[in-house]
């Protein structure tokens, strides 16, 4: 059987069970009589395992087969696992880590199992007993539990006409009710499960437990379409037909009444498959389509403006109603909560302060915050640096917090949540905060500013000098930081989702990194308008106010046209003629914009207006070294031109420097 074409899901799922059990890991050690995790453990790596066997990746499940036995002692005994078993395992999810993304990139597991089986055996005692009560029949465990008077249910699990992996889906229905009772007996056996490519699977289960809760347990797996329970404590003539096929080594027990079973009740409907995964290039090609839509009813509302047709103007609004709700739908669809990203930071934060030999109590809120799945994918390095900075140079030692007043142990605060139309990402620390003349003092040292430049330093110039490239705070360098690509990699990756980074800090008492960016890179409201005869979009939520540059003063400081309002002097930027499009004619109006740090008045010929444009990135040969951050095709053909705000205000300011002092 050819399972390549089931190859996206398997990977799709298998990476989405190692967060999972990276997470749970990291929880339980943390807990370790927290039992809903441990069931969590045992449901997640027996679905791994079982996934892996169907596919043929027979290291991925020999490992993980091993891990379930340890996890076997986590269940048996209370107090958790020692430091050493909690390694050990960690160390195995980063080689299966490893061995998925191999087999994503190359087709082959590339996973050298054998070290770690025996690592995992070792922390095992009485591992050949537990492997010989695998081995016992298991009809007699059914009889014996009958003769003992407990709870005996009849589960019988019926998989959706459609499922695709029906061997997986026996596994995760079989490790799902194992969490609530001890599994007596199944249709497949959990060792015959390979080769299961039915749709009905049946389960014996002592359990003490209502039928309702099984049937619910078992209804969540997915791609089941019915449950039934029944109760097969008391069956009559049990014992004379519980004898197992000894032709069908796959058959453990055997329901004497098949007929009966048959006349049941109707098995309950549910709604397990309440999710369908979809390929993500299908997802851009829908967006692109939606994009191409929006165009399409912009330009016939342009021109449904200018004729005189009967029932053309209720028409157009329809057409703009039902279009604005698909688009908000679609836009809905691609929308993924930043958890994706969030999942990772325990085992990280985990791991790097056991490194550096700190305290650290890590808070996650916001985790249901939704962004585009495009934004979530590519924010995770950039929240990475961020808390590697916060652990390295942000928290102190234990000692270093007693003594200055502080609890020994450390927090670490990461949150999202929405404002307007944008999502704002905190990272945040009780730390020692940015000491200007640290950082004044490191950057003289690598000829970032001068020696006479160090006094002048304030906070706001130091946070300027922690996102220059190749700045560093460290003292040594080591793989945690230090070498001077961080803060400026955070940076350049935010902007170029279109968003901004700021920083606030106060020495003692800690630092704020906030990440403000767009629930969306394919479609944004901007502001419209004409410089030089060519048309440039800003985005709406960096413009301040706009004005006729008649209404204001305007003066020359030292060279540099100045805009003089009520709260500050601004340059003076022509917006065409900084983009490299030669100088306006007549630039009447000015958009104050908000970079990063700075704000500037860009001198514009015309305000065209309000657009909802569809954004496309634009191409190296065209972006490279210019402020801006995409393109927009327009109704009438014309592509305008999205302006970098936190670029081009950036090196506005640093160009009008000498005029603003003066001012």
């Amino acid at each position: 059987m050819d399972l390549t074409e089931y190859l996206p899901m398997f990977l799709a799922e298998s990476r989405e069970h190692l967060q999972e059990l990276n997470l749970a890991v990291v929880r339980v050690e943390e807990v370790p009589d927290d039992s809903e995790t441990v069931g969590d453990i045992f449901r997640i790596a027996h679905s791994l395992k079982g996934m892996s066997a169907t596919m043929g990746f027979e290291r991925i499940a020999a490992l993980t087969h091993a891990m379930e036995d340890v996890f076997e002692l986590l269940r048996q005994r209370r107090g958790g696992l020692e430091l050493e078993a909690v390694n050990v395992l960690l160390e195995c999810l980063d080689a299966l880590s490893d061995a998925f993304e191999a087999i994503d990139t190359e087709g082959v597991e590339r996973l050298d199992e054998a070290p770690l089986v025996v690592r995992l055996k070792a922390l095992i005692r009485d591992h050949a007993s537990s492997d010989a009560a695998e081995d016992a029949v298991p009809v007699l465990d059914v009889l014996q539990a009958r003769a003992d008077g407990r709870q005996v249910l009849h589960c019988v699990v019926t998989l959706d006409d459609a499922v695709l992996m029906p061997a997986v889906r026996a596994y995760m229905a079989i490790a799902a009710l194992s969490d609530h009772g001890e599994i007596l007996a199944s249709v497949p056996t959990e060792d015959g499960v390979e080769q299961f490519s039915g749709r009905t699977i049946e389960v014996w289960i002592a359990s003490d437990h209502e039928s309702d809760v099984l049937s619910a347990c078992a209804a969540a797996v997915p791609d089941v379409a019915g449950v039934t329970v029944t109760d097969a404590t008391g069956a009559p003539d049990a014992e004379d037909a519980c004898t197992p096929d000894v032709e069908d080594a796959s058959v453990a027990f055997v329901e004497p009444d098949a007929a009966a079973a048959a006349d049941a009740p109707a098995q309950r409907k549910t709604a397990a498959t309440s999710t369908v995964r979809v390929d993500a290039e299908r997802l851009d090609q829908l967006m692109h389509l939606m994009g191409e839509l929006v165009i399409h009813r912009t330009h016939a509302e342009s021109l449904a403006l200018h004729a005189a047709v009967p029932g053309l103007h209720q028409a157009m609004q329809d057409l703009t109603r039902s279009s604005q709700a698909l688009q908000t739908m679609v836009m809905q669809i691609r929308m993924i909560p930043v958890e994706a990203v969030f999942l990772r930071f325990p085992r990280l934060v985990r791991d790097l302060s056991a490194k550096l030999g700190k305290k650290v109590d890590l808070q996650l809120s916001g985790s249901d915050t939704e962004l585009d799945r495009t934004v979530v994918d590519a924010l995770g390095d950039p929240l990475v640096h961020l808390v590697r900075n916060s652990l390295d140079h942000g928290l102190e030692s234990a000692e270093d917090r007693e003594a200055a007043g502080k609890p020994a142990t450390g927090t670490l605060e990461i949150s999202a949540r929405h404002a307007g139309g944008s999502v704002l990402i905190s990272v945040r620390d009780d730390g020692r905060g940015i000491d200007p003349a640290h950082v004044a003092r490191k950057a003289a040292e690598r000829g970032l500013i001068s020696e006479d430049a160090i006094p002048g330093v304030d906070m706001q110039r130091a946070v300027e000098l922690l996102f220059t490239a190749g700045f560093s705070t460290a003292e040594v360098m080591s793989d945690v930081s230090g070498r001077g690509v961080g803060m400026d990699a955070v940076r350049t990756t935010i902007r170029e989702l279109g968003g901004e980074v700021l920083m606030q800090s106060e020495p003692g008492k800690g630092t704020t990194a906030q990440i403000r960016l767009p629930l969306t890179l394919a479609i944004m409201s901007a502001l419209l308008v004409e410089s030089c005869g060519l048309p440039f979009a800003v985005q709406l939520d960096r413009v301040e106010r706009t004005l006729r540059l008649q209404d204001y003063p305007v003066r020359s400081v030292a060279g540099k046209r100045m805009l003089v309002l009520r709260d500050g002097v601004l340059p003076i930027l022509d917006l065409a003629e900084s983009l490299g499009h030669g100088k306006a004619a007549d630039a009447t109006h000015a958009v104050v914009v908000r970079g990063a740090d700075h704000r500037l008045a860009l001198a514009v010929e015309h305000l065209v207006g309000q657009r909802e444009l569809v954004t496309r990135p634009l191409p190296p040969e065209v972006s490279g070294g210019s402020a801006l951050s995409g393109g927009a095709v327009l109704s009438n053909g014309q592509i305008a031109l999205i302006v970098d705000c936190d670029a081009v205000t950036q090196a506005a300011n640093e160009n009008a420097a000498p005029a603003l002092a003066a001012a």
